[in-house]
């Protein structure tokens, strides 16, 4: 015999008969399972048993008709795990697996409770106890959000309820797995290892359901491998732990060694409710250490960026009173995978360099470190910017496990002649902003980026001579490339060339690097950066020109 129980809605609780071959379902007074709302059609739909399986099917009503969420046009399955959904009722299918005659089919279990607040046989039976417990329990696991010790005390508690149960355990998903995260025993001196069917504590997991022998070695329905005969059962509990929006959490197992006890069917509605409970706990519990985690990951992450933000310079004036230096570097995120540097040489001249590492967040800011540290080491015994950039180039190549790399642009300035000698891995070509505002990208050959073989570059020297008022200018594609709100259409290395020259010329270096960041915000149309971005600029004076 199959029913329908109203899980949502008007009359929750209630359940409609079915017929064994077809049950209308409509507002007409005289319909099989009647629906007075004025949502529901006189003749709305109707419930088709064929061969065992039912099916739904919408009769032309007005409103329609709905399993899982979707309007149904013509005939659909129908299951114990869909939802059917009628004007403002929501109902579900219940079927009596008992065959004429009184034998049982070839279940695994003989007996078996769907685990759904849903269900509300799970608190028909003795509710003033099942409250009681279920208050004592919920006031004792709140004190702890610490997943271990509730798990250990919600244990401590089922065997004192629950006389038959010799042993328990809870396992929790991790992944794929099932594993074993609490135990407990009756007896002093058990194993706190107990073994179990994983058959078992699938089918309850998978399919929803709480499930019950009450005599392991006389059920002619539970099929006994060769594990649950080496268990030496003699009947046993299994209930899922769901948590919210029917996740599946883990199970718990109750199980009976002795002779002459055995768990009854009550004892399976009242574990199954306590799961129901317990599961919402349990989430609570994961949530929580989740946030804590993404507390403590935050933190670090801050002590990282911190960090990070120490190992780039702000000393400007180390390059002496012939010349103006300014860098900046904007992180997308909390840690930056750019970098820039700049620092005095054994003859006095000042090196400088910036940089994009490939990839994102910690691993590029790491790698950024790296780089930062090799150039210091190796630069002042390089003859030129492309031997340097040979070097690390080389050193990272040689043990680089994360196959990231990175592209350099490195420099080295005289302020006796305003000569600087340039090298390119991989790097946008750096500008040149004349005196009188005018910008210009220099031709000069990018080469191979860093880091992703171990062979020599392809590059040489370029050098080159600041004239007074003249700015060089390097960047990282952070500006290049932000797009508009389009998604398509990029800043480009001429909007660029254009908010850094004209009559910005004049302005000092950091408000020049403050006005390409407020041009980037009024293209993208947000203040969030969508990559890192790094400027540097270098400024020979000029009688005129501003400190």
């Amino acid at each position: 015999m199959a029913s329908l129980i109203t899980i949502k809605g008007p009359n929750t609780g209630r359940r409609f008969p079915l017929d064994e071959k077809c049950t209308v379902i409509g507002r007409q007074p005289d319909a099989p399972i009647y629906l007075e709302s004025l949502a529901v059609s006189r003749h709305h739909a109707r419930v088709v048993c064929d061969d065992g399986v039912y099916y739904v099917e919408d009769t032309g009503s007005s409103n329609g008709t709905f399993v899982n969420g979707h309007r149904i046009g013509g005939r659909v399955p129908f299951t114990e795990r869909d939802t059917l959904q009628i004007g403002p009722y929501e109902l579900n299918l219940l079927v009596d697996r008992a065959t004429p005659g009184g034998s049982e089919p070839a279940q695994i279990i003989r007996s078996r409770v769907e685990a759904q607040l849903s269900n509300h046989t799970l608190f028909a039976n003795n509710s003033a106890q099942k409250l009681q417990v279920m208050l004592e329990i919920a006031r004792d696991l709140g004190h702890t959000l610490d997943i271990d010790p509730l798990l250990g005390r919600l244990l401590e508690h089922l065997l004192r309820m629950f006389i038959p149960a010799d042993r328990g355990m809870v396992l929790l998903c991790e992944g794929d797995r099932l594993v074993v995260r609490a135990q407990r025993t009756r007896h002093q001196g058990d194993s706190t290892d107990f073994p179990y069917s994983r058959t078992i504590v699938r089918k309850a997991l998978d399919e929803g359901v709480g499930l019950l022998s009450k005599d392991v070695r006389g059920d002619r329905n539970l099929v006994l491998s060769a594990t649950l005969v080496s268990l030496n059962l003699r009947s046993f509990l299994c209930v899922p732990l769901l948590g919210w929006e029917n996740r599946p959490l883990g199970v718990i197992q109750l199980d009976c060694l002795r002779s002459g006890q055995a768990f009854k069917h009550e004892d399976l509605e009242m574990l199954t409710a306590i799961a129901l409970q317990a599961g919402l706990v349990l989430q609570n519990a994961a949530y929580h250490a989740e946030r804590l985690r993404e507390e403590r990951l935050r933190q670090e992450i801050m002590m990282a960026r911190d960090i990070q933000q120490q190992f780039l310079p702000g000393e400007f004036g180390l390059i002496g009173p012939t010349a103006d230096l300014f860098a900046r570097c904007l992180p997308a995120r909390e840690v930056s995978g750019d970098l820039y540097d700049f620092f005095k040489l054994p003859d006095g001249r000042v090196a400088f360099f910036v940089g994009d590492v490939s990839g994102k967040s910690m691993p590029a800011a790491l790698f950024m470190i790296a780089v930062r540290t090799l150039a210091r080491h190796l630069a002042p015994s390089a003859t030129g910017a492309a031997d340097f950039l040979q070097r690390p180039n080389l050193a990272l190549a040689g043990d680089n496990p994360t196959h990231l790399f990175v592209t350099l642009i490195f420099g080295i300035y005289d302020a006796r002649d305003g000569s600087v000698l340039l090298a390119i891995g991989g790097h946008p070509p750096p500008m040149l902003r004349r005196a009188d505002g005018q910008v210009e990208v220099l031709n000069i050959k990018p080469g191979m980026l860093l880091g992703s073989a171990p062979i020599p570059l392809r590059i040489t020297d370029t050098r080159l001579v600041l004239q007074p008022g003249e700015t060089f200018i390097l960047y990282t594609d952070g500006y290049a490339e932000a797009t508009a709100p389009d998604g398509k259409t990029e800043f480009g290395v001429d909007r660029l060339r254009e908010v850094l020259g004209g009559p910005r010329t004049a302005l000092p270096l950091e408000a020049c690097m403050l006005e390409a960041s407020a041009a980037i915000r009024r293209f993208t149309g947000k203040d969030e950066l969508q990559d890192d971005q790094t400027l540097l600029l270098l400024r020979r004076r000029s009688t005129l020109a501003p400190k």
